[in-house]
């Protein structure tokens, strides 16, 4: 249920090669974005794979990991976090980097 609200969530806020949903009720802003929705959802237009690669639950959260689309960080993967029931669901600043994913590619 963690991927499937997550994948939901990133496909909804525009951070896939699919628009942003057209409920503006849905949209959520990262720490740091500002200015008009139109301008925040082209930014992120493409950022982020559909699928997710990684869910991991704890008792108190979920975070699912998203591989992230754009060269030169094609090593790297995004966090979008949740409560265990699902809630307060938001994507986290920064990303992981997958040291061995640039051994794989050479």
């Amino acid at each position: 249920m963690a991927r499937r609200c997550a994948e939901l969530f990133v496909l909804q806020n525009g951070y896939t090669d699919q628009p942003a949903a057209e409920d503006s009720t849905r949209w959520v802003l990262e720490n740091g974005e500002e200015g008009a929705w139109p301008l925040v959802l082209g930014a992120r237009g493409g950022m982020l794979d559909r699928q997710a690669t990684t869910v991991q639950c704890s008792m108190r959260q979920c975070i699912v990991f998203f591989r992230v689309r754009r060269v030169p960080q094609i090593c790297a993967y995004r966090q979008v976090s949740m409560t265990q029931v699902f809630t307060r669901i938001q994507l986290e600043p920064g990303g992981v980097r997958d040291v061995r994913c640039d051994e794989r590619q050479a």
